[in-house]
């Protein structure tokens, strides 16, 4: 299922739970809830999900119902266009493909109740590798995982710095003089995807430092790395 995430040995690393667009509200980057659970067929809303693309690609009547027989032969053509290579045609995988495909959110297709995250890694979502149960393979380093320090702020994005903080300060205009805002900016990684953080606070962070990313209404709150919680809400 291409919900699912493995390593290259097919062990489990964890689930899509939803896309990351604190940088880019259109990239196809996703969070990955870290877990040893996987999806099953009850845990996605097929129906819903069948209906989209097939909205998507002008199979539905005036009253939303789907066009069975021009949706199935718009599915094959795209199989054999884009992935004969994995072998016999499997409608289940390929909406759900398609539907990683949409930038649109995914919370409203997927069923997470009953299921415990260690935090979340991020995966890009350009180039998906596929094992032989459709499961997506993601290649990544996972020494940077701790345990959630600051569960009180919700699941983490686990992430690693990978370059020389930089703090600093921006000068801005208020209310007619200029005040100035310090600043720390980092370059880390998480899953196999780099970022670029801008932290509008100092952070006395190191390379190489594991961190713990935690998130409301899609802006960072705060930061723990190296024993310090850094609020970015005081």
């Amino acid at each position: 299922m291409p919900f699912n995430i493995t390593d290259p040995n097919g062990r489990p690393i964890g689930i899509i739970v939803k896309r990351y667009t604190l940088e880019d509200p259109n990239a196809m980057i996703f969070m990955v809830g870290l877990t040893k659970q996987r999806y099953g067929a009850l845990d996605i809303d097929n129906d819903r999900i069948r209906s989209n693309i097939a909205f998507s690609l002008d199979c539905q009547t005036m009253f939303g119902s789907i066009k069975e027989e021009k949706f199935d032969q718009a599915l094959r053509e795209i199989w054999r266009n884009e992935y004969s290579h994995l072998g016999y045609y499997k409608e289940d995988f390929l909406i759900r493909r398609l539907m990683l495909n949409r930038s649109v959110p995914m919370d409203q297709y997927l069923r997470l109740e009953g299921f415990d995250f260690e935090g979340y890694v991020l995966l890009d979502g350009r180039n998906l590798t596929f094992s032989s149960d459709y499961s997506i393979v993601m290649n990544w380093e996972d020494t940077y995982i701790q345990p959630i320090q600051c569960r009180q702020y919700g699941f983490p994005l686990h992430a690693k710095i990978t370059d020389i903080p930089i703090v600093g300060f921006e000068n801005i205009p208020l209310s007619g003089a200029w005040d100035h805002v310090h600043q720390t900016k980092l370059s880390a990684i998480s899953g196999n995807v780099e970022m670029k953080l801008n932290i509008p606070m100092v952070c006395h962070l190191k390379k190489d430092t594991a961190i713990q990313i935690y998130f409301a209404k899609e802006k960072i709150a705060g930061i723990y790395g190296d024993g310090i919680f850094y609020s970015a809400l005081m």
